[in-house]
């Protein structure tokens, strides 16, 4: 491949991480270099120091090179870490710098499982919410109060900041990822190609929209936090209005003010959002799938998607459906 990359990505490794959760990406950024015909992403394998790190496999892995070097990144990914924190930071006392360096510079953070202490020891997650590996969370919990720690939560995002709880979900970051830099049909031929089954027992639909809440209005983080749970629902917006104790008029005042979205906007959002990861990964039909994000009116379901993806439904789904599916009645409605 000719030229200059695109992007260049850091794979972080130190003494203790477990590197295949971050070392897998290599085959995927080459994955996307060769779908692309050229170098889109160059990787570098970063170590704390020029010595070789020490893996929780006990293998040595050597860097392509290390934070004392002057390079900047486009994304760093950092790795899950299985072992005691507080060693890893003394042990490493020059990383929260370099990464809070790296992040005011634009570099995109993705913290996979654990490995998004570093991000929160750079105090780079103070009043932001990220989720963790599940052994890990209360203990992270308890050394970083500051941050919002999600328990629920598969993958999050703050601020150009990643998280992820778990294997699979790292894959789905990854995933995620390639589609930020490149495109929805770069990252779904990518997951045609990698993923044996990609339907989850959770969805996107709240890591897609978390941009919607980087702000400090508690008041409509707890009206967000109950349409997360009740979109599919009939919802009028007085009665959401008296649950958080205002008045209609000052809830979509602060909703908007907060968001930038008026409250029926932002449902519309989740809606369509839930529905996406339906059409891609489930059988049903775009009516069922209509009638299960809250739309009783199907053809009305099918104008708002489109307005917000510019794609109906089953557009949408031929798409980003891998080929070798043909989900069943799937014209209804489109």
């Amino acid at each position: 491949m000719m030229g200059m990359a695109e992007w260049r990505i850091a794979l972080f490794i130190y003494d203790g991480a477990w590197a295949s959760s971050v070392l897998s990406s290599l085959d995927f950024f080459q994955s996307v270099n060769l779908r692309a015909k050229r170098e889109l992403f160059h990787c570098d394998i970063v170590t704390p120091t020029p010595e070789a790190a020490k893996l929780y496999s006990g293998r040595e892995q050597l860097g392509d090179a290390h934070i004392r070097q002057d390079c900047s990144y486009d994304l760093i990914m950092l790795s899950h870490y299985w072992g005691d924190f507080e060693r890893a930071i003394q042990q490493y006392p020059d990383v929260p710098g370099w990464l809070a360096r790296q992040y005011h510079g634009g570099a995109i953070i993705a913290g996979i499982n654990s490995g998004i202490f570093w991000a929160a020891e750079a105090g780079l997650l103070q009043g932001r919410q990220a989720t963790t590996y599940w052994r890990h969370r209360l203990e992270l919990q308890h050394r970083y109060p500051e941050t919002q720690w999600q328990e629920n939560q598969a993958l999050t995002q703050d601020a150009g900041i990643y998280s992820s709880n778990g294997q699979n979900s790292s894959v789905d970051l990854s995933i995620h990822l390639v589609e930020k830099f490149c495109g929805a049909e770069m990252a779904a031929g990518l997951a045609r190609d990698i993923t044996f089954d990609n339907r989850r027992n959770y969805n996107l639909t709240l890591f897609n929209i978390a941009g919607l809440r980087q702000h400090l209005d508690d008041g409509i983080h707890k009206a967000q936090d109950w349409l997360d749970q009740h979109y599919p629902e009939k919802i009028e917006l007085h009665v959401l209005a008296d649950l958080i104790g205002m008045s209609k008029r000052t809830f979509i005042r602060r909703f908007q003010k907060a968001t930038g979205e008026k409250p029926s906007r932002y449902l519309q959002r989740l809606r369509v959002e839930a529905a996406k990861h339906r059409l891609v990964n489930s059988e049903e039909s775009i009516k069922t799938i209509g009638l299960n994000v809250g739309y009783r009116d199907i053809p009305y379901f099918s104008q708002v998607f489109k307005s917000m993806t510019e794609l109906t439904p089953l557009q949408y789904r031929k798409r980003l459906r891998p080929r070798n599916t043909s989900p069943k009645n799937s014209s209804a409605g489109d």
